[in-house]
């Protein structure tokens, strides 16, 4: 834990720095991915799985909330790459967590579904994912996190506006 001092270094240097300019230690990027990558190893370790347990977990969540998307949807909201979460819906389905089924009016549109046995993994899942949340939010105000997320969402729409072409 940072005491005071060395916290307001921290945010001096922070403050002083060039984002993105100087050092991996400036790179906003770099340190969310460090945060992925460690939130995803407390799950891991919590959940006392392997690491295809996020890859679940990730997909059980899209479909709690949106059950009957496409399997392209399914991955962009997931962030699987597409090859990947196929064989991993494979595996679901088999275990009885999901299932895929032509759309009603265009048959090559593959849907995913969350059983019944899904919603239950799920829901044995979330309690660690939060606990792993509440651990890493620690000491910082609903606001800051509320920021957080809109700061984020922006970046995130940012950069897809970028990568559509002009009208």
């Amino acid at each position: 834990m940072m005491d005071e001092a060395a916290a307001e270094n921290e945010n001096a240097r922070m403050t002083d720095a060039h984002i993105e300019e100087e050092s991996f230690e400036t790179s906003i990027l770099y340190w969310i991915g460090v945060l992925e990558q460690v939130s995803n190893l407390q799950f891991v370790k919590d959940i006392g799985g392997g690491k295809s347990d996020v890859a679940l977990w990730r997909t059980l969540s899209v479909l709690n909330e949106l059950s009957g998307v496409t399997v392209t949807e399914l991955a962009r909201h997931a962030q699987i790459e597409r090859t990947a979460l196929s064989h991993l819906l494979t595996g679901m389905e088999r275990d009885e967590l999901v299932v895929r089924r032509p759309r009603v009016g265009n048959r090559r549109t593959i849907e995913v579904h969350i059983l019944p046995k899904g919603r239950e993994t799920f829901q044995r899942m979330l309690p660690i994912r939060r606990a792993v949340i509440s651990r890493a939010t620690a000491g910082i105000s609903q606001a800051e996190l509320e920021g957080l997320m809109q700061t984020l969402r922006r970046m995130v729409d940012n950069l897809s506006a970028a990568e559509q072409p002009p009208a």
